[in-house]
């Protein structure tokens, strides 16, 4: 005869049970739980004092304040760096439907500068953003804290640019031609600050009805860069065709730089 049972095992922020079948035919001995140690040792009975809840609220309100800490030392760069931000926008946005005005904004060496100094701004926002919007499911789905998630996120995003900076450097020495990947280099700058522009309708539709789950708002902000970014390998195949380079090298380069390494960084996150 078999009866259920149920083992529960424990850490400090969650409980698990197993079900199990025990075999009642069988005859088993039962030793006292003290018998298992002996009289040298030394036992630490926990402090049950608080119920097992509000052990991992406090816990979890360390944790958020953490993350809170990070986010307010991000606005506080916002802030610092606010003249930059309302120079550069207008300017990044009256580019993204004519490629003239890419030039004209690399023409201008102070705004260049003020761009350089937004970009890494931007790269930083996106990492926040989705923090900010998605802990309860970060936490709940992947049990991942989120302020591990917020510096995992600007890590991938910092490897990936090292990545494509190495590879934009390598083609030019190949090709002995600095001038054409450095302005698409620049000009994938230009759209990352754009694709901020364009993230807005997510929190707008996060902020009106906070009853939308969050993967619905994920893919509002997916589609919103993804439209951005489209229009980003538009002007890199523009500006390759323009500098007598073939179809075909597009392709490779397509493949090798834009494509490539955003696919390793989203494997690498997602098996995380």
């Amino acid at each position: 005869m078999t009866i259920k049972d149920t083992l529960y095992i424990t850490d400090s922020l969650s409980c698990k049970y197993i079900l199990v079948d025990i075999d009642t035919s069988q005859q088993r001995e039962f030793f006292p739980l003290d018998n298992l140690f002996g009289h040298q040792t030394l036992t630490k009975v926990p402090d049950f004092s608080l119920p097992q809840s509000e052990h991992f609220s406090s816990g979890y309100k360390q944790n958020d304040e953490i993350l809170s800490t990070l986010v307010l030392a991000f606005f506080i760069i916002m802030v610092i760096f606010s003249r930059e931000i309302l120079n550069v926008f207008p300017a990044a946005l009256g580019s993204l439907f004519k490629l003239k005005n890419h030039f004209k904004l690399e023409d201008k060496l102070a705004l260049s500068g003020q761009r350089s100094v937004v970009t890494i701004i931007s790269a930083l926002y996106f990492p926040v953003l989705l923090t900010l919007m998605n802990s309860d499911y970060i936490f709940d789905s992947f049990n991942l804290l989120p302020q591990y998630f917020l510096l995992l996120c600007i890590l991938s995003l910092f490897t990936l640019w090292i990545v494509r900076k190495g590879i934009y450097d390598l083609l030019s020495w190949l090709t002995k031609d600095k001038n054409t990947f450095k302005l698409i280099e620049r000009i994938g700058y230009n759209h990352m600050i754009i694709s901020v522009i364009f993230s807005l309708p997510a929190i707008l539709l996060r902020f009106f009805w906070p009853e939308i789950d969050a993967p619905t708002v994920l893919i509002v902000l997916i589609s919103s860069v993804l439209f951005v970014f489209l229009i980003y390998l538009i002007r890199g195949y523009q500006i390759i065709i323009s500098h007598h380079y073939s179809h075909f090298f597009y392709i490779l380069y397509l493949c090798t730089i834009e494509l490539l390494p955003i696919a390793l960084i989203s494997n690498f996150i997602l098996s995380y």
